[in-house]
């Protein structure tokens, strides 16, 4: 079951957060539902869970990192997709992950995701000039 999701993070909710920077007006609109209908699936999928895989951190919790950029992203750029009320259970698995020593190694510093989040928004639009 890990390989399906983390298949539906690579092949749906990648491709449409990706598709989010480079939108506006109706369009963005549109993105950001269709981004909150992949991330119900994921929701649905943590019910009763502490992690993705159960009790423990596995595989599609790896995969699944992408929710933490999300978070830091919305958090940064004050464009929250990602809400606490709408996904409740992804906010806990965020939190959950995040207290991780080994995550918090592998993650920007602090002081240095505004820049690097403000980089990564601008490279699309760079790409396609």
């Amino acid at each position: 079951m890990a390989r399906f999701y983390a298949k539906f993070i690579d092949d749906k909710l990648l491709p449409t957060l990706a598709k989010l920077g480079q939108t506006a007006g109706k369009e963005k609109e549109e993105t950001i539902e269709e981004i909150h209908e992949q991330l119900k699936v994921l929701e649905d999928e943590l019910k009763g869970k502490q992690f993705f895989g159960g009790q423990r951190i596995g595989y599609l919790d790896i995969v699944a990192m992408i929710l933490v950029w999300l978070h830091l992203t919305g958090s940064i750029t004050g464009q929250k997709v990602l809400s606490t009320e709408k996904f409740p259970l992804i906010y806990e698995w965020i939190e959950r992950v995040m207290k991780m020593e080994v995550v918090n190694e592998c993650l920007i510093p602090e002081e240095k995701r505004q820049d690097w989040i403000q980089l990564a928004q601008r490279a699309p639009k760079t790409a396609s000039n």
